[in-house]
């Protein structure tokens, strides 16, 4: 085991999210090897999270990462950061002025952890907290191409750009999730590894016959099925109603919450009469929907943002057993015969085809195999002991 040693993670994304994420993932289970973690939360203005406390649900709970630390799991504290200044993700002034109020904070909340902290990055705007709030060791964790999930803003865009490869360059261990992202951090950073995104094994593999969600095998088979967050930025709408309409026999199933811009794309898919949205289902429900699909499908939209994207969605299927169909994301192009990628409609029908007829001759044993040899435990482990190597160096 890795020496333990506090971890202050710094992440835009919230903790609190309805499906969780590499960062809950590894910090779970960073905490788990006794490793004390404190999640600083960057995103949003702090006049705005004030703002909400008046009638967002889990104000409550709001409120405690705003005045002091909520405690969200056993060795897991989470603390809003002080971003006072607007537009912190799109200019650099901004920027500066929210991490030196930040900096000092996270200077007191490192001592309480209890020995030389590790500043872990996955914000990549908070490279100026680096070598600024006392920590022994900062680590950039690259997971996405950060500037390009922006959106069309191109003054932000440019800006975490330019973030991205700051962070590279002050930290002093940088890891990657995609050949791609490792490939451009190597570039700025020598101490630059290549850690995969990985998935919770246990948790998409333990689901009993018989257990499966009843509300997903009512459907009509053969049943296609997409679980995870439902994002314009993502997920290739276009081409699911293109698919829905040349397979009328076959029923579509989508799983998860929709983002506001998602929203109008969701619901006009749902209206066809073999697309079924099952909606947002808890974390622990998820392996019961996807232990009811005949092929697990990432159908996502060919972007730069997709050329490097990871999807945690690919092992938790292969968990499952299930064979994977996959567009627009070439990181999974050397995963044959277990998952497959299309481009276009025709392709994608084909693919699933090929599919539907390939569970057999030990193919679900396979699947389960090369899932269980890249789970989040075994990436945790990795990235925990290389951090516990470059501070003892």
């Amino acid at each position: 085991m890795a020496e333990r040693f506090p971890i202050v993670c710094v992440s835009r994304q919230e903790w609190h999210t309805p499906l969780p994420t590499n960062r809950q993932q590894i910090m779970t289970r960073a905490a788990r090897r006794g490793h004390s973690v404190l999640f600083l939360e960057t995103g949003g203005q702090l006049g705005r999270h004030v703002w909400s406390l008046a009638g967002r649900p889990g104000r409550t709970s709001l409120a405690r990462r705003l005045l002091a630390t909520e405690s969200v799991a056993p060795g897991i504290r989470v603390r809003k950061a002080l971003t006072l200044a607007p537009w912190g993700q799109a200019y650099r002034d901004a920027n500066a002025v929210n991490a030196r109020l930040t900096s000092p904070l996270v200077r007191a909340l490192g001592r309480r952890l209890g020995g030389p902290f590790v500043l872990w990055l996955y914000d990549p705007c908070a490279f100026e907290l680096v070598g600024s709030c006392g920590e022994a060791l900062a680590v950039y964790d690259c997971v996405d191409d950060y500037a390009e999930q922006v959106g069309s803003d191109a003054r932000r865009k440019r800006f975490v750009a330019e973030a991205d490869a700051e962070a590279a360059r002050r930290s002093a261990l940088v890891f990657a999730t995609t050949e791609g992202l490792f490939e451009r951090q190597r570039s700025r950073n020598t101490n630059t590894h290549l850690v995969p995104n990985g998935a919770d094994y246990d948790h998409f593999a333990g689901v009993r016959a018989g257990s499966e969600a009843q509300e997903a095998l009512a459907l009509g088979h053969p049943l296609v099925g997409f679980a995870g967050n439902l994002t314009e930025e993502k997920v290739d709408f276009a081409l699911l109603e293109r698919l829905a309409e040349a397979r009328p026999d076959w029923t579509l199933a989508l799983v998860g919450p929709a983002d506001e811009r998602a929203r109008p794309a969701v619901e006009r898919l749902a209206r066809r009469s073999n697309v079924a949205w099952l909606g947002p289902q808890s974390y622990d429900e998820v392996p019961r929907y996807v232990a009811a699909f005949d092929v697990g499908l990432i159908p996502y939209r060919t972007t730069p943002y997709t050329r490097n994207c990871s999807p945690l969605k690919v092992y938790e299927y292969l968990a499952a057993g299930k064979p994977v169909v996959a567009t627009g994301v070439p990181v999974l192009g050397s995963m044959e015969p277990d998952v497959v990628l299309a481009d276009g409609v025709e392709d994608l029908c084909a693919a699933i085809e090929r599919a539907l007829v390939s569970s057999q001759n030990g193919a679900v044993a396979r699947r389960r195999s090369l899932a269980a040899k890249n789970t989040w435990d075994t990436r945790a482990d990795r990235l925990l002991e290389l951090a516990a190597e470059r501070l003892g160096a």
